[in-house]
């Protein structure tokens, strides 16, 4: 990927666009009938993806745009593991039998906000419904801040091998304008009990475009995540949506960094993360040579949901717990996101889905599209599919140097240029986008 790109193309296409975590996009989602849902998972086969959604913290983050709930007592998570595991049965009530879980993702909020025993009985609970793949990734996201040396053994004892921490930045002005107090030594003293271990994999997360980061102390951040050597770094874009999570209003008064310096971030990362040896995959994920991610990425299967780059093609995907989205067989399903209501449907012997989409013909062609784009820099389609005026609207983009349009007209090529815009060219091909512009908020691109 090319260093940061001129402000004047920074300021020509900054918009609000989806991050296209998935395609259509959530706000396209509406009430749908329970008989959809159910033959969707009744028609499904092979192995699964499971997320698991554990809203809990202790704290809020300012910068936080997830669905969380904060909790002061962490006992309140013993009851939620039961229902979890209500509502799993209910989903394998209604799936062919003898399917097998490939991937498990814990995330939140906080999963490491349940008690040590109350996770050894989630996951025991799952393992008995979903027999583990041996070759498995069953990944958890941890607040370091959360965890101590024996809960980390007890993570490695029920059988995670993908390790994910929370990191953000390691200057301290940044963590104390965002409330996320925590010492390099806490995420060092993690890893080390983990390597330990064994040869696990570890992810670290970082965010730019928070306030007073900057680029000597941004720089410094990150020379400490190239000596901690995790084996993928996921960098993401800190997301202004006040409208949404009105705690981010905070924000406002430490300064957020403009779009000029957010480049300029983004750019130090790809330059620092590519000397230490890392590989760009997509948008805003770095893997070390050798990781499944650069393997996908080269073969053309990488994917992305709502937890990232993936490499699970193909794979049905459940989620369980409250605001848990769920993509299987062509439909969409989002479960409710207040506790008490998504319980009550589960006590009812209901699965708790709210809203959800199936997908018509053109949408999953557009999200072939899309996910191709976000995922390789690169899309085909072929020559029956006509995209003229998508092309057309691209002609300032290739004028640019974004993008290239093949001379057949069956594909375009991203440039390294290009990356930097990726959510705009995707929003080219998304045929909601142009009639939800005015009446969707969404995150600015740069």
């Amino acid at each position: 990927m090319n260093p940061a790109p001129p402000a004047t193309l920074v300021d020509k296409y900054r918009t609000r666009a989806p991050r296209y975590t998935s395609y259509p996009t959530a706000p396209q989602f509406s009430a749908i009938a329970g008989d959809t849902v159910d033959a969707a998972l009744a028609s499904g086969d092979g192995p699964l993806s499971l997320y698991v959604h554990i809203p809990f913290c202790k704290s809020l983050c300012l910068y936080c745009g997830c669905h969380v709930e904060i909790q002061g007592k962490r006992g309140i998570g013993a009851v939620y593991v039961d229902v979890l595991l209500a509502e799993l049965d209910l989903f394998c009530a209604r799936m062919k039998p003898g399917r097998t879980l490939a991937q498990l993702a814990l995330g939140g909020g906080t999963p490491t906000f349940l008690l040590p025993a109350d996770m050894a009985r989630l996951i025991a609970g799952i393992r008995a419904r979903l027999p583990f793949a041996a070759d498995g990734d069953f990944s958890i996201e941890i607040d370091p801040r959360t965890v101590d040396v024996d809960y980390l053994n007890t993570l490695v004892d029920i059988g995670f091998n993908r390790y994910s921490f929370g990191v953000q930045d390691f200057d301290e002005a940044v963590l104390e304008a965002v409330k996320r107090r925590q010492t390099e030594s806490v995420v060092r003293t993690a890893l080390e009990t983990l390597r330990k271990r064994g040869n696990f994999q570890i992810n670290l997360d970082l965010m730019y475009g928070l306030p007073h980061q900057a680029v000597e102390s941004f720089g410094r951040s990150l020379d400490i995540v190239t000596d901690l050597r995790p084996s993928r770094i996921a960098l993401f874009q800190y997301a202004h949506v006040p409208w949404m999570k009105p705690a981010q209003k905070v924000l406002e008064k430490s300064g957020i960094p403009a779009s000029p310096l957010k480049s300029t971030l983004f750019a130090l990362t790809v330059e620092k993360l590519g000397a230490a040896g890392y590989h760009a995959i997509g948008m805003d994920h770095f893997a070390l040579a050798g990781d499944e991610l650069v393997s996908s990425q080269a073969s053309g299967t990488l994917q992305r949901n709502f937890m990232g780059y993936t490499t699970g093609a193909g794979l049905d995907q459940i989620g369980i717990g409250v605001s848990s989205i769920g993509y299987f067989r062509g439909v969409y399903a989002q479960n409710l996101k207040k506790r008490e209501d998504w319980q009550a449907r589960i006590d009812q012997g209901e699965l708790p889905v709210e809203r959800g989409l199936a997908l018509s013909p053109e949408d999953l062609r557009r999200r072939r599209l899309i996910m191709s784009l976000f995922c390789n820099f690169a899309v085909r389609w072929p020559v029956e599919e006509d995209y003229t005026a998508e092309l057309e609207r691209l002609r300032p983009f290739e004028a640019d140097g974004l993008c290239v349009v093949r001379p057949d007209r069956t594909g375009v090529d991203v440039t390294p240029l290009g990356q930097h815009f990726i959510r705009n060219l995707c929003s080219i091909f998304d045929q909601y986008f142009e009639a939800d512009v005015a009446s969707r908020r969404y995150s600015v691109t740069a």
